[in-house]
């Protein structure tokens, strides 16, 4: 990341970058908005851990044996704690009005307050959203195979997280609304 993360973020959030809105002659006129970095942060980190995952291949031992023979069903991998995950959730999710309302770096100007306080608002959208969407397609998904309908809280807070991801770049831009529908398909 030393070495591929500084050049991303010249690239958006400097006025000198080639993506920025914010230069002289943008980039096909209006240049990229990425407010609190879910273009900078998370595509970045998304596409360098599938090269990674590419490089280093499967878990040892769940798909293949130890002399590389295909197992014929994969070894389970079974979860942690759940408590301890739902937690790391919610810290997460706290966390993120930090990065998303937090990236307006002051209030003291004029609007500057009503983009904070809509930053916050889509973020708890999304999340809320995500998670509800995520929620009941597993439930659907579920009772359609199984003639049993059960609420899978991992799908839940995973959805929050797809949610919260989802909305971080329009954070501060996205309507309301919108900002439901972004979480709901983030969710997905």
């Amino acid at each position: 990341t030393g070495f591929v993360y500084p050049v991303i973020v010249h690239s958006v959030w400097s006025q000198n970058g080639f993506l920025s809105a914010y230069q002289k002659e943008p980039l096909w006129g209006s240049g990229m908005v990425d407010f609190a970095g879910g273009g900078v942060v998370h595509f970045t980190g998304g596409l360098t851990a599938l090269i990674a995952t590419y490089i280093l291949g499967p878990r040892t031992g769940r798909f293949y044996d130890r002399r590389g023979r295909k197992l014929d069903k994969p070894k389970p991998f079974p979860g942690h704690s759940v408590a301890l995950q739902v937690l790391g959730a919610f810290i997460l999710w706290f966390g993120w009005y930090g990065f998303n309302a937090g990236s307006i770096t002051t209030v003291t100007k004029d609007g500057n307050g009503k983009i904070a306080s809509l930053a916050a608002v889509n973020t708890t959208l999304a999340a809320a959203s995500g998670c509800v969407s995520a929620l009941f397609t597993n439930l659907i998904i579920k009772e359609r195979k199984t003639g049993e309908a059960t609420f899978n809280l991992i799908r839940a807070y995973n959805g929050c997280l797809a949610g919260l991801v989802s909305i971080t770049a329009g954070c501060a831009v996205l309507e309301p609304w919108a900002a439901i529908i972004t979480g709901f398909i983030g969710g997905l």
